[in-house]
């Protein structure tokens, strides 16, 4: 996990960073069992929203338009977590990606 991004949600078993990645592009990284040590049954994921889909999120979140998307989604991490971010992402209409392992 790059060091730029920070915490953004955590329980006793999973916890997601948030920031851009080299691409630019915003990016959610969760890792479960992040405080348990490599037993060997990791779950990690990334989900990514492409900079071209940042002025659809700011509006989404009441935003204008020079504001930074990380801060602003960290301002909502409680209504965005209530969902999850992938379901969330997908509500508003962001396009987005997802990888996992």
């Amino acid at each position: 996990m790059p060091p730029a991004k920070r915490v953004f949600w955590r329980n006793d078993t999973c916890v997601v960073w948030v920031g851009y990645n080299d691409a630019g592009e915003l990016e959610f990284y969760g890792d479960e069992d992040a405080f348990m040590g490599d037993d060997g049954h990791n779950y990690q994921y990334w989900i990514t929203v492409a900079p071209d889909q940042f002025d659809k999120l700011r509006a989404t979140l009441d935003a204008d338009p020079a504001t930074d998307v990380v801060d602003r989604v960290c301002g909502h991490v409680a209504q965005i977590m209530s969902r999850g971010e992938r379901s969330w992402l997908d509500h508003h209409g962001i396009e987005r990606g997802f990888h996992c392992f």
